[in-house]
């Protein structure tokens, strides 16, 4: 039975969470800890706010565990868990959303361990379908960690030997672009774009945004933007959009499970408007009887 508090997942000083929960007003709020609590959780939480488990796979386990007693997990643990570089791939083609030509690499250590089953990549094959300079990234990364721009054949054989042991990588295509947003997308329905300089270890640049530049293809992006959040079931999301020097947009990236939101380096009211929309977010799902979707059908319990 889905219960009545909003559980929030994160660290207690992290001023995102603090002015959300500011801004939650006289609902009953509280920071999960499993120091006391027994695990799995029962069900008195209506809505977590899941911001942490994205790192702690123990944390991840906790949250599903929460979603199928009945409370609804902002974003879907299911969905999230099965979400990554790979599979946006596929939800694009499925879209037909364009995004740049990317090849798959598997360590170079599953080479000797599996037989003959995976092989060397194919590097001619790379050069001619990928091109050069090309961005050489994990699968499963985030916030523009262990991302290599690479401009010879050579660079990447041996950043690959160098940095591709025990992870999946992608090799993609570099777009020369004029424009680069992150877009927020929050409840799947609420869409702001924000001009953003990429840069590693989460230190992007936001900077605030004239949508003129964009204004004939502004709308088909927003359109494709809720498309995806709709069919990876996040609720909270941020996807990037470049577009090149021809006016062609390409979606870089469509999943980040816990965007990253600088309160401050970012513009105060950008800022504002994600907090208020995650907030209402929230309490939607509170007094809602929405659920999230599971791979499974549990059994009723008579």
């Amino acid at each position: 039975m889905k219960g009545s508090n909003i559980g929030i997942l994160e660290l207690k000083d992290d001023p995102f969470i603090i002015d959300v929960v500011s801004k939650l007003g006289d609902l009953p709020v509280e920071f999960l800890s499993f120091a006391e609590q027994p695990v799995p959780i029962t069900g008195e939480y209506g809505v977590i706010v899941d911001r942490l488990s994205f790192r702690f796979p123990f944390l991840k386990e906790i949250v599903k565990n929460m979603s199928l007693r009945g409370a609804y997990v902002i974003n879907n643990p299911f969905a999230a868990s099965a979400s990554n570089k790979l599979v946006d791939e596929l939800v694009f083609q499925l879209l037909n959303i364009p995004s740049p030509k990317s090849i798959v690499l598997p360590g170079p250590e599953l080479k000797d361990e599996l037989g003959g089953m995976v092989a060397e990549p194919s590097w001619s094959r790379i050069a001619d379908e990928v091109g050069l300079p090309c961005f050489f990234k994990p699968v499963e990364g985030y916030g523009w960690d262990d991302v290599y721009m690479l401009n010879t054949m050579e660079e990447l054989k041996e950043c690959y030997a160098a940095h591709g042991a025990g992870k999946v990588w992608l090799v993609q295509r570099k777009i020369n672009y004029k424009h680069y947003y992150r877009v927020f997308c929050i409840d799947q329905k609420d869409v702001l774009f924000i001009r953003w300089i990429p840069k590693p270890l989460g230190m992007g640049e936001y900077l605030y945004t004239d949508l003129q530049e964009i204004d004939d293809i502004k709308c088909k992006l927003t359109e494709q933007t809720i498309r995806m959040n709709s069919c990876l079931d996040m609720d909270i999301n941020v996807v990037e959009w470049c577009v090149d020097e021809q006016g062609q947009p390409w979606v870089i990236d469509a999943f980040n499970e816990v965007p990253d939101m600088p309160k401050s380096r970012m513009p105060p009211d950008y800022y504002w408007w994600i907090v208020d929309r995650f907030v209402a977010c929230i309490k939607d799902k509170l007094t809602s009887d929405k659920r999230n979707k599971h791979s499974f059908t549990l059994p009723t319990v008579p």
